[in-house]
């Protein structure tokens, strides 16, 4: 009996000592980890775009995980413990008893945000005469009410039923996205990341029961008069979800990204799939990832990542545009104009000469970020740089196709030679020192364009020069709350081509030049509110100036945040020819902003965020009309916009 106890004692302690050495290892793990443990830095609400987001690659020597901000749709999971465990006492070994524990089981973590925008336009026209729909008046056209020159059977007013409605060139809508952003890992290693968007930007309202689209049987679609149980529109029911063509020109859920993340940790890390892109300040590649986005660089890529003594060196092979894709398919209702495309045996590309080569090289300097703070705490300086680079070509173009399953015997029909070539160097540096924060990004854009043309070939011979700058100074005193920030950019313009909007050709030369100078910046490298964000759609063939102040009213270590912002935005064409008035001075544009934020979740950024926006546009003679306009009454009138942010972070 005096051995059996023996026994029974010496197996506990064979059993115990294992378990408690790992229990002290997860509680190491979790109490260098753990969010709640640290007072990370408090930041405003931001919605301008990301900072830069270089890949997190980690040296031969592993550090515990930062706390990074949730807002990040593609954040990486660098630690189990950071991501998945909620507290010490939920820590336990794997179901399966023949896995060792450090094979951990399989995570699935989940970030993203959900949004409502409320938004309210006056007079984004500026005022400007398009009464006649026959005339262009692009970018300006797009923000007038239809009902300002519709004449509805039965009229708009009184006993006149061919009266015109008029219209006050006021609109007013919401929308909103919920963003899922799950990553499922398998170890600290090796990770899968994906990013749906559900109901993205779906206007609220918008899809009734009494809107069906319906398929014509000579091909296209039409609008059904009345649906089942709703004989007129005004008797709509409920909300349908979003269908692709039935009711919708998207479906309800949109998958934006996925791709696989390997790490080496003697070696660098593997990169494969769909996922962002983002570089320095954003004017070129942006990942798009802020609550109050709307545009993202999505790239199909195979990257990969390496650090050698402080610096992060990466190579990528994109897949930038594969042209005609070749997808199996059944002829059988063609006649019907139903042709159906089997994607169970999937699809090939077409032709490789029609391909949109893209190659991407980077090297950057980007200190820890556990190092970086610790540093500036201690009084000193932080230079963060480095350079990305781009190279592109094209030989043949098959955008003319209208019919993506289109026979192809006839493909020597469908192709128009391009010959593009393009080099893209983007330079970034960064400089902090305690409060003060300077940031550059610049970038050329060098190449050549043989052919503009869709369906035919004309011997353009285009010569590629084109040049962005932005550089932003921050200045952040009294315990962080005040905030003073000067933000400018420079943009090269063309003086051969009409307008600065994305809606407008600003390829297509009036004279006899040759060469394409318009740069433009990336939508999601926010500016201003109305002249650039809406109007013009992006910051193009300009230089603006902003300065900008913002002051926390209520701030604390644990998330809370109170605080307004103001803005002056002054923008100025690069070319006064290629303005609407023939005029460099575009007009002035004043931003006000009350940010909120509360303190909820088990993260730092999790939960309720709210933003209330005002702007008005004083517009300048270079968006009124050229002095050989017809128009009697030429004077501008202010464009002011409301928006209201009310969002959900996890």
């Amino acid at each position: 009996m005096h051995r059996f106890t023996q026994l029974v004692v010496v197996a506990g302690i064979v059993f115990w000592i294992p378990r408690f050495a790992a229990a002290q290892v997860e509680q190491d793990a979790w109490d260098e980890g753990t969010p709640q443990l640290r007072a990370p830095e408090i930041e405003p609400l931001d919605m301008e775009p990301p900072r830069v987001e270089l890949p997190e690659v980690a040296p031969p020597e592993v550090s515990a995980a930062p706390v990074e901000p949730l807002d990040s749709a593609d954040e990486e999971t660098t630690s189990l413990f950071d991501e998945a465990v909620q507290s010490p006492e939920q820590v336990a070994p794997p179901a399966d008893p023949t896995r060792p524990w450090t094979a951990p089981e399989t995570v699935l973590s989940l970030h993203g945000y959900f949004r409502v925008r409320g938004e309210m336009w006056n007079s984004h026209a500026l005022g400007r005469d398009v009464s006649d729909p026959s005339e262009d008046d692009l970018p300006f056209s797009a923000f007038v009410p239809i009902d300002s020159r519709a004449r509805p059977a039965g009229g708009c007013s009184g006993s006149d039923v061919d009266s015109a409605c008029g219209g006050n060139g006021r609109i007013r809508f919401a929308n909103m996205r919920l963003r899922l952003a799950p990553t499922l890992s398998l170890s600290d290693d090796v990770h899968v990341h994906m990013m749906f968007d559900v109901l993205d930007n779906v206007v609220l309202g918008s899809t009734p029961d009494s809107e069906v689209w319906v398929a014509d049987p000579g091909g296209g679609f039409s609008r059904s008069t009345s649906t089942t149980g709703v004989p007129v529109d005004s008797y709509a029911t409920t909300i349908n979800p979003p269908q692709a063509y039935r009711n919708s020109l998207q479906d309800s859920i949109v998958a934006r990204r996925a791709w696989g993340q390997v790490r080496n940790r003697d070696l660098g890390e593997l990169r494969f799939g769909r996922m962002a892109s983002h570089w320095g300040l954003g004017i070129f590649q942006n990942a798009g990832e802020g609550i109050d986005a709307d545009y993202s660089t999505d790239m199909d890529r195979v990257m990969g990542i390496t650090n050698l003594g402080g610096f992060y060196i990466g190579a990528a092979w994109d897949f930038a545009s594969e042209g005609l894709i070749n997808w199996s398919q059944s002829t059988a209702n063609r006649e019907d104009g139903l042709l159906i495309a089997d994607s169970r045996e999937g699809a090939w590309d077409a032709t490789n000469e029609d391909d949109l080569r893209q190659y991407t090289f980077f090297v950057a300097r980007r200190m820890d970020e556990d190092e970086q703070k610790d540093r500036l705490r201690g009084g000193g300086w932080v230079l963060n740089g480095g350079l990305y680079f781009m190279m592109r070509r094209q030989f043949l173009s098959s955008i003319g196709v209208s019919d993506p399953l289109s026979d192809r015997d006839t493909s020597q029909d469908l192709l128009t030679r391009r010959k593009a070539k393009a080099f893209v160097p983007d330079l970034w540096a960064q400089f902090l020192w305690g409060g003060l924060r300077l940031e550059l990004e610049a970038a050329l854009v060098s190449g050549t364009l043989q052919n503009s043309e869709t369906n035919n070939f004309d011997d353009d011979d285009y010569r590629i020069l084109q040049f962005g700058l932005a550089f932003e100074a921050e200045y952040r005193l009294l315990d962080d709350k005040l905030g003073i920030a000067l933000h400018t950019g420079y943009a090269t313009g063309d003086a051969d081509v009409d307008g600065l909007s994305s809606r407008e050709d600003t390829v297509t030369q009036q004279n006899a030049d040759t060469r394409l100078t318009t740069f433009a910046f990336h939508p999601a490298y926010q500016i201003d509110m109305i002249l650039w964000r809406r109007i013009m759609g992006r910051f193009a063939g300009a230089y603006y100036l902003k300065p900008s102040i913002s002051y926390d009213i209520l701030r604390n270590v644990h998330g809370r945040l109170l605080g307004f912002r103001t803005a002056l935005i002054y923008s100025r064409a690069a070319q006064e020819v290629q303005t609407y008035g023939s005029d460099p001075h575009l007009g002035i544009e004043l931003n006000a902003a009350l940010y909120y934020r509360s303190e909820s979740g088990p993260s730092f950024y999790d939960g309720f965020v709210a933003e209330f926006q005002y702007g008005v546009l004083f517009p300048g003679p270079g968006l009124g009309y050229p002095s050989t306009s017809n128009v009697e009454d030429q004077s501008l009138s202010n464009a002011q916009a409301l928006r209201l942010i009310l969002g959900i972070e996890f």
